[in-house]
């Protein structure tokens, strides 16, 4: 896949991951236990740890992102939640956080 296309195929699709991953219960288990930092690795090389939602997209463009449990942010978020944030693997310029509840 060329360059361009990738990054736009990757910036295309970080929300839907963001949002597809950050409320599964699996993964949001994973990210809660796991260490601060920690970054686990969302790829199409693995579809059986993908929401179903996502087989499709991430087979077809090849996508991977990574993402982990943070102290905090650029846009600061409320006491009381966990921060999960997301980058495209090849692109670490695309990224994005999300609040969540630890106990939702």
């Amino acid at each position: 896949m060329k360059f361009a296309m990738a990054v736009k195929l990757h910036e295309k699709y970080l929300e839907d991951v963001v949002t597809e991953i950050s409320q599964d219960s699996l993964w949001r288990k994973k990210l809660i236990e796991g260490q601060y930092n920690e970054q686990f690795l969302i790829t199409f090389k693995e579809l059986e740890e993908l929401p179903c939602h996502l087989w499709s997209t991430f087979s077809q463009y090849g996508l991977e992102f990574f993402v982990s449990k943070i102290y905090s942010c650029p846009e600061g978020f409320d006491e009381g939640f966990i921060i999960f944030e997301f980058k495209a693997k090849d692109f670490s310029h695309l990224v994005s956080q999300v609040k969540v509840s630890p106990t939702h």
